[in-house]
C-alpha cells in the first residue's frame, strides 16, 4: 500500500487536513507521521507522498515548507484548505499563575496578541500536539496553545477557547511527491512556479513579470526566497490562476525563459483551485 506522511503526532491540523483530503479523493493510504517540517526529504520516496502546511491567512507562507519543496524539486499534486482555531490550556487555576507556555512554531505567529498580552515565555514545539503532550510533564506554571479539536479528550483546570488573532484563520496544505503525479483537474486550476536568476542585474524582476504580462497570466502571489548559497542571491516563487484548457500556456512561458539565458523556470505543480 502506498504511504503518505503528515506532520505528527496524530491529531495535528496537518493530520486533520490529510484525512479530509483522503475522504475527498476516496482513496486509502497508509499514514505515517514525521516529527518536523524540516525533515520532509527523509520520508518522501517513490512510494510515499507528504502533506505540508503552506500558507496561513494570519501568518502568511510557511517558508520552511516552501524551501523544502523548491530545493528538492518536489511536485505539488493537490491542495486542501482547513479552518484553524486555537485554545489555551493549563492546570493552573488562574491565568496569572502561568509563566511559560508550549506553542508550535506556526501557532506562535497566529496567536501573537494573546501571548503578548499575557507576557508568556514561549517554548517552541514542532507541532500543536507536541505542545499538548509536553504540558502534561510539568507543573501548574506551564500552559500550552493547542487545537480546539484536541480538547475533546483532555481535562484541564483552565481552558480559554478561540485565542487566535482573528476568527478568519485558515491554512492551506499541499500534497507533494518526488514524481510527476497528475490528479483529475477541474475547470479552474492554479500553478506554482519557481524562477531562478543566474545573475543579478537592474530590471531583473521587471523582465520576469513582463513575460507573465505578455501571456496574460493572472498572478496570485510572488515571494522571493534566498538561494542560501551567497548573500544577495534570490529565487522567486510565483502562483498563478488558469483555466484547465489554458495549461499549455505554461509551456509557452517555459520556452520564453529558455530563450532568455538569464533565468531558469521550474513548474512545481498544477492543481485544482480551492
Amino acid at each position: 500500500m502506498k504511504k503518505i506522511v503528515a506532520l505528527g503526532p496524530e491529531g495535528t491540523y496537518c493530520d486533520v487536513a490529510l484525512k479530509k483530503y483522503l475522504k475527498q479523493i476516496n482513496k486509502t493510504y497508509e499514514i505515517d507521521y514525521y516529527p518536523s517540517i524540516f525533515r520532509i526529504s527523509d520520508y518522501i520516496d517513490s512510494n510515499t507522498l507528504a502533506i505540508v502546511p503552506f500558507e496561513n491567512t494570519l501568518d502568511g507562507f510557511v517558508v520552511e515548507a516552501m524551501d523544502q519543496i523548491i530545493m528538492n524539486n518536489y511536485n505539488i499534486i493537490s491542495q486542501i484548505k482547513l479552518d484553524i482555531d486555537f485554545a489555551f490550556v493549563s492546570n493552573a487555576k488562574n491565568l496569572e499563575d502561568v509563566k511559560k507556555i508550549y506553542v508550535s512554531f506556526k501557532a506562535l505567529g497566529q496567536c501573537s496578541k494573546f501571548i503578548s498580552e499575557n507576557n508568556f515565555q514561549t517554548i517552541k514545539c514542532d507541532s500543536n500536539i507536541e505542545a499538548l503532550n509536553n504540558l502534561n510533564r510539568w507543573d501548574n506554571s506551564y500552559g500550552a496553545i493547542v487545537p480546539m479539536h484536541s480538547l475533546e479528550n483532555v481535562n484541564f483546570n483552565l481552558i480559554i477557547p478561540h485565542i487566535a488573532d482573528s476568527k478568519s484563520n485558515e491554512t492551506r496544505f499541499f500534497i507533494i511527491s518526488n514524481e510527476k503525479i497528475k490528479e483529475e483537474l477541474t475547470d479552474e486550476v492554479e500553478a506554482s512556479l519557481v524562477i531562478t536568476a543566474k545573475h543579478d542585474r537592474p530590471g531583473l524582476l521587471f523582465d520576469i513579470l513582463k513575460c507573465f504580462d505578455d501571456l496574460n497570466i493572472n498572478l496570485k502571489s510572488i515571494m522571493s526566497r534566498p538561494m542560501k548559497t551567497e548573500m544577495g542571491q534570490y529565487r522567486f516563487y510565483f502562483e498563478c490562476s488558469l483555466y484547465k484548457d489554458d495549461i499549455e500556456i505554461l509551456e509557452m512561458l517555459k520556452n520564453m525563459f529558455k530563450t532568455n539565458q538569464d533565468f531558469i523556470l521550474q513548474i512545481l505543480g498544477v492543481y485544482n483551485k480551492l
